[in-house]
C-alpha cells in the first residue's frame, strides 16, 4: 500500500531529512567480583541493526509473532556490526553452550521516562551470572525473543563465575523533529 503523502515534495525535502534526530541508545557494563569489588568497566554506542527496526514495526502494527525486548546477549565481534547482522558472534569454543551467553530481562528490568524535553528514554538494567568462564567477550546486544535488536562492541573482558555482570542500557526514542 503506497502513502500518498510520499508524492507530496515538501515531505521529502532533504533538509527534512537533516533534521531527523535516529534512536540512541549507549551501554555500560559492570564487573563485579563475588566480594563486590569493581572488577572492569565498558561503555559503548549502540547500533541499531534492521532486525532491531522490524521488532519496533511488529511491536508497532500488533504482529502476531511480535515480541519486547526479553534478554542481553553477549558476543566475540571483532569489530562492529553493519545494519544487516543478524546475531552476535558465538565463541571459538564450541563446547559454551547458547544458553551461557544470554540473561532474561523480567519486567522490573525496565524504566520508562516519559518526560524528557525531546525523547522518551528506556532504561534497562540486567544482572548476568556467567556460569562458564567467557574469555574475550567484546560485545553485547538485547534480543526479542532470537531477533537482535542492536549491537555494541568493546574492548575484551573476561567473565567469571561468581562475577556479578551489570549492563545498564539507554536507548532514546525522540520526538518533536
Amino acid at each position: 500500500m503506497a502513502s500518498p503523502c510520499w508524492e507530496d515534495p515538501g515531505l521529502n525535502d532533504s533538509r527534512q531529512e537533516q533534521m531527523r534526530r535516529p534512536i540512541e541508545g549507549r551501554m555500560r557494563l559492570m564487573v563485579r567480583s563475588a566480594s563486590g569489588d569493581l572488577v572492569a568497566e565498558r561503555q559503548a554506542r549502540n547500533l541499531v541493526l534492521r532486525s532491531g527496526a522490524s521488532v519496533i514495526a511488529s511491536l508497532f502494527a500488533g504482529g502476531p509473532d511480535a515480541a519486547p525486548i526479553n534478554a542481553v546477549g553477549v558476543g566475540f565481534a571483532q569489530e562492529a556490526a553493519t545494519p544487516e547482522t543478524t546475531s552476535l558472534t558465538p565463541p571459538e569454543d564450541g563446547n559454551i553452550p547458547p544458553e551461557a551467553l544470554r540473561t532474561a530481562l523480567t519486567p522490573d528490568s525496565f524504566q520508562i521516562v516519559t518526560d524528557l524535553p525531546n525523547a522518551v528514554r528506556v532504561s534497562i538494567q540486567a544482572v548476568f551470572k556467567p556460569t562458564v568462564e567467557l574469555a574475550g567477550v567484546t560485545e553485547a546486544g538485547l534480543l526479542a525473543a532470537d531477533k537482535l535488536y542492536n549491537q555494541v562492541v568493546f574492548e575484551p573482558v573476561t567473565l567469571r563465575p561468581g562475577q556479578d555482570v551489570t549492563f545498564f542500557w539507554e536507548v532514546d526514542f525522540p520526538f518533536g523533529h
